[in-house]
């Protein structure tokens, strides 16, 4: 190569250079995705009680007081592990912001608790099953590029639509057989998260982010309504007032994000 042919290249070289970064900059700086993923969440211990416990009319299920172990009348435990799946619209604004509209559903989300009613032992298993629907306004911040991973923090304010099926109390002390069956319920609340990962290029327009998430669902309710009481003496009906637990969860997710 001679001299003039060198420098012919490099000149080329330089000037296809800005093109290469403003090309880089112009996908970095805005547009939109779609981003869809699924995880596994582990609720945070949490306490069924009485919307009131000193209702009367209809009578509180628990009512006020300690139970058995010491502690306030109640169902002690919480909602077991569960999947989770995101569907999210979002958009960059800048190479360091996204905004998101997310939507969260878990679909099977299972009570696992014990209740300390007076005089019935220690052994008093609670199940329910129920789901919750959440909507999320996100922000994302993104940081630096660290090899070919991009970290990222986020917060996001929504509401969450959660269902809970009838309410199971047994209480083997008294008979296997011996259950006490409350209404279940549906209720809407505030809610709100946090999260933190990383996202990994895939290909030009794909990325696979590893979050982890904390998130707050509100309150979980049921209703006032008819309790099923079986007992070795026979079967009866009661008028029950409502009870509810909050719902509180740490969560890892897998998501694609596909940029249009």
């Amino acid at each position: 190569m001679n001299t003039r042919q060198a420098s012919f290249l490099v000149c080329a070289l330089i000037a296809g250079a800005p093109s290469a970064v403003r090309a880089d900059s112009e996908e970095e700086m805005g547009g939109p995705y779609l981003r869809l993923g699924a995880g596994m969440q582990w609720p945070e211990n949490s306490d069924l009680k009485d919307q009131s416990c000193s209702s009367r009319n209809p009578p509180a299920l628990f009512g006020c007081g300690p139970g058995d172990d010491g502690r306030s009348l109640g169902a002690y435990g919480g909602f077991e592990q569960s999947p989770m799946v995101d569907a999210a619209v979002g958009y960059r604004w800048a190479s360091w912001l996204r905004t998101e509209a997310l939507l969260n559903w878990s679909p099977q989300l299972n009570l696992s608790s014990t209740s300390n009613f007076l005089g019935r032992g220690s052994n008093q298993p609670v199940s329910a099953s129920g789901n919750a629907l959440a909507g999320f306004g996100v922000v994302y911040v993104d940081g630096p590029e660290l090899a070919t991973v991009r970290p990222y923090i986020g917060a996001g304010l929504g509401a969450a639509s959660t269902s809970l099926g009838q309410v199971t109390y047994r209480i083997p002390a008294i008979s296997n057989d011996a259950v006490t069956v409350t209404s279940g319920g549906s209720s809407t609340s505030f809610a709100y998260l946090l999260t933190a990962g990383v996202s990994i290029p895939v290909s030009e327009r794909l990325d696979l982010d590893l979050a982890y998430r904390w998130t707050d669902l509100g309150t979980v309710k049921t209703n006032a309504g008819s309790a099923t009481i079986v007992r070795p003496a026979g079967r009866s009906n009661l008028e029950i007032a409502g009870t509810q637990i909050d719902l509180q969860s740490q969560a890892v997710l897998a998501s694609f994000r596909f940029r249009f």
